[in-house]
């Protein structure tokens, strides 16, 4: 992970705290050792995954000495969930373990979990804007931690209020860096952009290409490689949105031009090609899905990679689907959206309000009704994730459903959308 030169390391001292909580295992009246917390872990790994060769994902003593030193937060999922039992917390953020990124696999332990509505507004306190404000590099660890407190709360609704609290937080950051001043805080006003553009995207706000563009400069001047290539991709992901098909392909391939990054961020590079590809009437899109299947399986051992870990053979089998339908094969892409939708527990209410929308295109050709159907489920969703992106993805199949309004199911859906629409 690119690290500005100046940027201070600091120690995990929750981790070490949980550690030397534990009783050494081998060593009566003793504190647990790295090592013996490295061999609970990887007991632990074989534990929760019963059946499957998790030797990619052992670890050492001199691994559990880099997450202590703060040399990298945020480890892989697996990782993660067997520290978490073997130091008998349910949280990652009491091991010390963040990412500056929102995420359906970090976000708590219900997997549609984003953020809170209003909470974060009542947490910033005088203090916390005083060391945010700080002339001082270890105000960069602030900076990031805040931005992991907001992106990782436990309700799944995105609301414009918080969207005035970090425009607060990109104003102080503008004022911080005026001048020239404080060039290490670029790649920190980066992931906030970023952010900000998530969430204008999500609550139908326009400005949320300005805000990723911001990103995008910031991560320049700060040759922070690996977040390049994730705007890169979400800029293509926002053409694919708004019908810029050509833009969006060349948008992709710039993306997977960027490098080195961790193969999880390829490997969603390369859903965005897939669907770019599909958009455009490209039926090769099977070797570009299994380009990204096979760089999941290279990702397996990926400790760092804090942009893409929602990327998974899931998500990845969503795309498939939606570049089948958009092919012309609605009922292999139906088939694999039914199968992933019924294991909802597993899926993020964000993902699961666009899927039921792309299912719904998939019966256009012979089902209206069920069509319907499923777009008013990505409506319900979209209501209860406060999020745009599942009322834009339902706007193809409300248009289409239009010459079939004599059905009662297909004209509340309709109607449903139009209400949506104005409603933003």
């Amino acid at each position: 992970m690119p690290r500005h030169p100046e940027a201070i390391i600091e120690p995990n001292a929750l981790l070490i705290d949980a550690r030397r909580s534990r009783p050494s295992p081998n060593r009566r009246g003793q504190q647990m050792s790295r090592t013996e917390l490295a061999d609970a872990v990887n007991s632990s790994l074989d534990k929760l995954h019963p059946g499957r060769d998790m030797t990619a994902q052992y670890v050492d003593f001199r691994w559990i000495g880099k997450l202590e030193r703060g040399e990298h937060r945020w480890p892989s999922v697996e990782r993660r969930a067997a520290l978490r039992e073997v130091l008998a917390t349910s949280e990652d953020a009491r091991l010390g373990l963040y990412s500056p990124r929102r995420s359906p696999a970090v976000a708590s332990s219900h997997p549609g979990s984003q953020i809170a509505p209003t909470a974060p507004l009542a947490r910033l306190s005088l203090g916390l804007e005083d060391s945010l404000t700080a002339d001082q590099l270890d105000a960069i660890e602030v900076w990031l931690h805040e931005l992991q407190c907001l992106t990782q709360q436990t309700s799944p609704h995105v609301t414009p209020e918080l969207g005035i609290q970090v425009r607060r937080h990109l104003d102080i950051l503008d004022e911080l860096q005026r001048g020239g001043r404080r060039p290490h805080l670029a790649s920190v006003d980066a992931r906030w952009s970023e952010f900000m553009s998530w969430i204008a995207d999500n609550t139908g706000a326009t400005d949320g290409g300005s805000w990723l563009e911001r990103s995008r400069r910031r991560a320049g001047e700060a040759d922070d490689q690996l977040l390049g290539a994730y705007i890169l991709m979400r800029q293509s992901q926002r053409a694919l949105d708004e019908g810029a098909v050509r833009t969006a392909i060349s948008l992709s391939r710039q993306s997977l031009a960027y490098g080195p990054v961790p193969p999880r961020t390829r490997a969603l590079c390369l859903t965005r090609m897939a669907e770019a590809l599909a958009t455009n009437g490209d039926e090769d899109t099977d070797g570009v899905i299994a380009a990204a299947r096979r760089g999941l399986q290279r990702a397996a051992n990926d400790a760092e990679d804090e942009f893409a870990s929602h990327c998974d053979l899931r998500y990845v089998a969503a795309i498939d689907a939606r570049c089948r339908q958009l092919i012309g094969d609605p009922v292999s892409a139906a088939a694999i959206f039914n199968e992933l939708l019924e294991a909802d527990h597993m899926v993020p209410l964000l993902d699961a309000g666009i899927w039921n929308a792309h299912l719904g295109e998939c019966y256009l050709p012979n089902d209206p009704e069920r069509a319907a159907d499923h777009g008013m489920r990505a409506l319900r969703l979209a209501s209860e994730t406060g999020s745009y992106r599942a009322i834009r993805a339902s706007q193809p199949l409300a248009v289409a459903l239009r010459r079939h309004t004599t059905l009662a199911p297909v004209r509340a859906f309709v109607d449903a959308h139009r209400a949506a629409v104005l409603g933003r």
